[in-house]
């Protein structure tokens, strides 16, 4: 291939804020070969993920797209689509690469109408399930079939999503296929969250990183936290048992109430949202992630990295992450005696901590390497 001229790449995301969208199309935009790769990112303006291309050495164009919205609102959806139309037909690329649900329809059709000649969507985790009413799913439904329609091709992120796109038909079969997340192992800060929050070496940490929205259930996981903090087996002498919930978003103030109600202040800290969080998971004994649905959840990979072994509901592609009994243990969604057994466990066993953390940080390391994923990425382009 001729690489004096450049295959021009527009990567697409809804929002910027950190997440786990984000961080694919960070690592995308970050490892594509920049002497065959010419790579534009668009997204919604503000968030940590347009500082972070910007910083990078090989001078990735961001285009902030201010109608990008996750909540549907007519008016600002036509207007991104406008504008993304505009944008995709001055910059004739010969890729639009789509992630998160809103852009993945807006950025597939614009790309569509504008004689993009690839147009590839993500998908991390299906934007519909059961929890919705059935107008909603039948709209998401019918929307995800029509951009389906329009795309080269269809990646999922875990066997599990590639299944539900099949029985859905939100794009015909031989469009779909799985590409798993990728992180780099993080730079460990072993001791500097403890320090903060004055843990001793001897206490637990079970500790999440996760957007406080229904998605991820925090309120569940701060009822697992008040029972075992409030649990008779909290002793002082032998180690107490604390929770740290790193992350931000729609219900953060009815976390903090929860908190406050439940008197468990000094025993549970909401951290808020914090770039550094993957390197602060060594100071984690135990990290769990009680979501009601999911795709292949970064955070558990990162955590995986980190040695750490995980506890965490079986939903979407987390199973397929996660070996229970192996790599850390597996609840059913919303399981709240299951959860408190599961975290007792892990708590008083400190060898069965260790080496559950170890052959979990060896799957991660054979499974979900960013160089993996980076490449298979390059191959679709190429194909």
């Amino acid at each position: 291939m001729d690489f004096l001229t450049r295959i021009k790449v527009l990567l697409i995301v809804t929002l910027s804020e950190l997440g786990g969208a984000q961080k694919v199309v960070y690592h995308i935009a970050a490892g594509l070969p920049p002497e065959q790769f010419e790579v534009t990112v668009a997204c919604a303006p503000g968030g940590e993920l347009v500082n972070w291309l910007r910083n990078l050495p090989r001078g990735v164009q961001v285009i902030e797209i201010s109608g990008l919205k996750r909540n549907i609102s007519l008016w600002d959806d036509l207007k991104a689509f406008g504008k993304l139309y505009v944008l995709i037909k001055k910059g004739a690329f010969d890729i639009v690469h789509c992630h998160s649900s809103k852009a993945g329809v807006l950025g597939r059709l614009a790309a569509y109408i504008a004689g993009v000649p690839k147009i590839f969507f993500t998908a991390h985790g299906w934007g519909i399930n059961e929890y919705q009413s059935r107008p909603v799913r039948f709209f998401y439904t019918w929307a995800e079939r029509l951009a389906g329609v329009v795309s080269t091709g269809v990646v999922c992120v875990s066997e599990s999503d590639l299944l539900k796109g099949r029985n859905l038909r939100l794009a015909a079969n031989d469009k779909l296929k799985v590409i798993y997340n990728g992180m780099p192992e993080p730079r460990p800060k072993e001791g500097v969250l403890r320090g903060e929050l004055n843990i001793r070496k001897e206490d637990i940490v079970i500790g999440s990183v996760a957007r406080l929205a229904p998605q991820k259930d925090p309120l569940f996981l701060l009822e697992v936290a008040g029972r075992m903090i409030t649990s008779p087996d909290n002793n002082q002498d032998r180690g107490r048992v604390y929770f740290v919930i790193i992350g931000d978003g729609p219900l953060r103030s009815r976390c903090e109430e929860f908190v406050n109600l439940k008197n468990l202040q000094g025993s549970v800290f909401l951290m808020g949202a914090r770039e550094d969080a993957a390197e602060l998971l060594r100071d984690f004994d135990v990290f769990v992630l009680f979501s009601r649905w999911e795709g292949l959840p970064l955070t558990i990979i990162e955590a995986m990295l980190a040695g750490r072994p995980v506890v965490a509901s079986a939903v979407g592609g987390v199973s397929e992450m996660v070996v229970d009994q192996k790599t850390g243990l597996l609840i059913n969604a919303s399981d709240g005696r299951a959860a408190v057994q599961a975290l007792r466990e892990l708590a008083a066993d400190r060898e069965r901590r260790l080496s559950m953390g170890e052959a979990g940080r060896r799957r991660a390391v054979e499974l979900f390497s960013i160089n993996e994923m980076v490449n298979k990425y390059r191959e679709l382009y190429l194909s």
